[in-house]
């Protein structure tokens, strides 16, 4: 299955593309997301927090994140397991950054796959509404990340600090943990697809009740 999504972000397209190039950031910004070990090497090992229909999953998986600097391009590769509903996932979302003056627009192409129990869920129309209402979270929580990291001449202003004694050395510290703000959580249950369900039910026995009562 193939879900296209477009937003924008109002920052410079550098900040958005820096931004890409953290991996922890962007699970941070993504609802139900979650690491389990530090990222190495673009490698990820992460656990993904879902719900279709009156099915909850927990796929515990690992990716890979590719970037291409030149282009503003790049893709996530992997595929993860949830136990309970003994289901798999698997699949790659592509990206692509774009310089828009005072906004940065962001394109993804997401192609996967389920297999198992919660496979019998997984219809366009739940999964277009999935992927709508966690696009617009990632969005919301990306310009949120973005917009709390103040300008170093600014922060140097407000703290008192001279101009000179802001400029960025070679390395960048690391921020302490817990340090950045709290994004928004979602619970992707509301995203009505429970909603759909039923009414695809409701829909199939009244189909099939007028094939009886005639």
């Amino acid at each position: 299955m193939d879900v296209k999504q477009r937003f924008t972000i109002a920052a410079p397209a550098d900040d958005v593309w820096q931004a890409f190039q953290d991996p922890a950031l962007l699970v941070d910004c993504l609802p139900g997301a979650t690491l389990r070990e530090p990222v190495e090497d673009n490698q990820l090992k992460l656990t993904f927090q879902v719900k279709l229909g009156p099915i909850s999953a927990a796929f515990a998986g690992e990716g890979e994140l590719r970037l291409d600097d030149e282009a503003r391009t790049g893709g996530l590769q992997g595929r993860g397991t949830d136990r309970k509903s003994n289901s798999r996932v698997k699949g790659e979302a592509a990206f692509a950054v774009f310089d828009e003056g005072a906004a940065t627009a962001v394109e993804l192409n997401v192609s996967f796959s389920i297999t198992g129990k919660l496979a019998q869920f997984s219809r366009e129309g739940i999964v277009k509404a999935l992927a709508d209402q966690l696009t617009r979270d990632f969005a919301d929580n990306l310009q949120q990340a973005l917009q709390s990291e103040p300008e170093p001449a600014q922060a140097a202003t407000d703290a008192g600090v001279s101009a000179d004694e802001t400029r960025p050395t070679p390395e960048r510290a690391e921020t302490p943990a817990g340090s950045r703000p709290r994004l928004k959580s979602v619970d992707t249950s509301s995203v009505n697809a429970l909603s759909l369900v039923w009414r695809m039910i409701v829909n199939w026995w009244r189909r099939l009740l007028g094939k009886s009562s005639a």
